[in-house]
């Protein structure tokens, strides 16, 4: 098992150099070749048997300390091995495991063509099977090497610094960070910075931003007053201080009400319940769905459902008054979420 480190070295050569460079880099070729010339100079010169002798001698201690200078700078340009076997390596071009056509990390089955350019499986079936460098059949012969090299690869999520601690193998990275819980959030607030997981965000609108949203309890109905030309009101839960964003937008019908999350976009929606009453109370509105998660605010955002609420529900103040309640989905099984949602 190999883990390697991704980083560029600028020294203008490629994997086709291999063999020189491991020449260049040998101390001990070079020195053996320094012995034997200088040896060969000793014996031409004319000097005595002792001075010989002693010439000899310098000579040999000279030899040994050249070769244990080589022998740790041989030891300095040995990767280090850890207790696992695993070596540490130096990946110099970072997109040699990046799929050329789609430019993301290659996942297994990855096929070659005729002359060795790579691809994988889908976009095989984009470019219709036809390698876009030399157009030879590409999609039926698997490149093994590669695929070996991506099993074997261990790499950290890009996520490392927002708290994820997960190593996996590179073919595994797309889909890792596409759904990794620790990718990082943006503060809904506009004027505010911060960014970082969805418990961080949590913690830190908490201690930073403590007014600025309306709170409420899961599954209890929560009173919500809503201006009919305010674009959104900012929500957060009690007990574990999740964000949500009630959004609205004016149309010529009324307004358009829905509710989202800022969270991964892979994370698993609430469900919720919106009801709007008339004056008196002779009309109800009630929209039940789930919201979807966003990783950072957003004015029109991606929703499951909306309510449209008509012009004469608002009251004489221009005001939009509702109820909204918010549930873990998993607490409401006769409510399951649309595949794909």
């Amino acid at each position: 098992m190999a883990k390697f480190s991704v980083g560029i070295e600028e020294d203008g050569e490629g994997p086709s150099n291999r063999v020189p460079k491991r020449q260049r880099l040998d101390p001990v070729l070079d020195i053996e070749g320094s012995g034997q010339e200088e040896s060969e100079e000793s014996e031409g010169e004319e000097a005595s048997e002792g001075e010989d002798e002693a010439s000899e001698g310098a000579e040999e201690s000279e030899g040994e300390e050249e070769l244990e200078e080589s022998g740790a700078e041989q030891g300095a340009m040995t990767p280090p091995a850890t207790r696992d076997g695993s070596i540490s390596i130096t990946l110099t071009d970072p997109e040699v495991l990046d799929c050329s056509i789609c430019y993301e990390a290659l996942t297994i089955p990855v096929f070659q063509c005729e002359n060795g350019h790579i691809a994988c499986s889908t976009c095989c079936i984009k470019i219709r099977n036809r390698c876009p460098s030399c157009s030879t059949p590409i999609g039926y012969s698997r490149c093994r090497a590669i695929e070996k090299v991506l099993e074997s690869v261990k790499v950290s999520c890009q996520n490392t610094k927002y708290g994820c601690k997960e190593a996996f193998s590179y073919n595994l990275k797309q889909k890792h960070e596409k759904a990794c819980p620790f990718a990082p959030c943006s503060c809904p607030l506009p004027e505010c910075c911060f960014e970082g997981s969805s418990e961080d965000l949590s913690a830190h609108f908490g201690n930073v931003h403590k007014y600025s949203a309306t709170r409420f309890l899961y599954g209890r109905l929560a009173p919500i007053t809503l201006g009919v030309s305010e674009k959104s009101l900012i929500l957060r839960e009690e007990t574990d201080g999740s964000l949500f964003i009630l959004h609205n937008k004016v149309e010529i019908l009324g307004n358009v009400v829905t509710l989202s999350r800022i969270g991964p976009s892979t994370e698993r929606g609430f469900f919720y319940e919106l009801i709007v009453k008339a004056h008196a109370d002779v009309s109800t509105l009630k929209l039940q769905s789930f919201t979807k998660s966003t990783p950072k605010r957003v004015d029109i955002p991606q929703s499951l459902g909306f309510l449209l609420v008509p012009s004469q529900f608002s009251s004489i103040s221009r005001q939009i008054k509702m109820d909204l309640r918010v549930s873990r989905s998993d607490r409401f099984p006769c409510y399951q979420r649309p595949s794909g949602a």
